[in-house]
């Protein structure tokens, strides 16, 4: 039996992932791909990735697509209460109709539906008690929400775990100032940033649970 790891095609992720509702860009999702795939091979498992912020589920497929094809045993966990709030507090927030029966339908479509893990809650409502290797925030986009995000989550990041976070970027200044402070404070490293996805990842001698 072989024991060469799975190969891995990004082309068809981004073309499944261009069809579905949002705004994750294909850097973006290029950038999210890559490390899925660090975590997975780096990190022991088994594998937690919290994806904070679904919406329709462009993300979450990219998530899920990797682990499917690398580690099936993971899971990707989508925590957003699907009620159709956008945006962020300090700016301004967006009200469409309610989105888990289009994630559900779009996870469900891609294949991913028996990696993926549905939490229809907000991240601070959510009971938490895993290991994380990757942590996803693109939830609200302003700064209170983003460091209620992390800071329900990152306590159960593992050491050398990943954490990235969506629309670092001008137009939303909270997440901006919120991860310069991270990057100030905190045991993390910066990784990369493409389009507006910054990755960070936390030191390997940082605190576990």
């Amino acid at each position: 039996m072989s024991t060469e790891t799975p190969l891995l095609l990004t082309l068809p992720i981004l073309e499944r992932m261009r069809s579905i509702e949002g705004w994750l860009w294909d850097e973006e999702a290029d950038l999210l791909i890559a490390a899925t795939v660090r975590a997975l091979d780096e990190l022991p498992a088994p594998h937690a990735i919290v994806e904070i912020g679904s919406y329709c589920g462009r993300s979450t497929v990219v998530l899920g697509s990797v682990v499917r094809a690398l580690e099936p045993e993971a899971r990707v966990y989508a925590i957003d209460p699907h009620d159709g709030q956008v945006g962020a507090v300090d700016r301004r927030l967006s009200a469409t109709p309610p989105t888990l029966a289009r994630f559900e339908a779009n996870v469900a479509a891609a294949g991913v539906r028996d990696v993926v893990v549905t939490v229809q809650r907000r991240s601070y409502e959510t009971e938490w008690d895993k290991p994380i290797a990757f942590l996803f925030i693109d939830g609200l986009h302003d700064y209170s929400n983003v460091s209620r995000d992390f800071h329900h989550f990152e306590p159960w990041l593992v050491p050398g775990g990943f954490v990235a976070f969506h629309d670092y970027a001008p137009y939303y200044p909270g997440v901006q100032a919120f991860v310069n402070d991270v990057l100030a404070g905190a045991p993390y490293q910066r990784i990369h940033c493409a389009g507006s996805m910054m990755l960070l990842r936390r030191h390997a001698d940082g605190a576990a649970p």
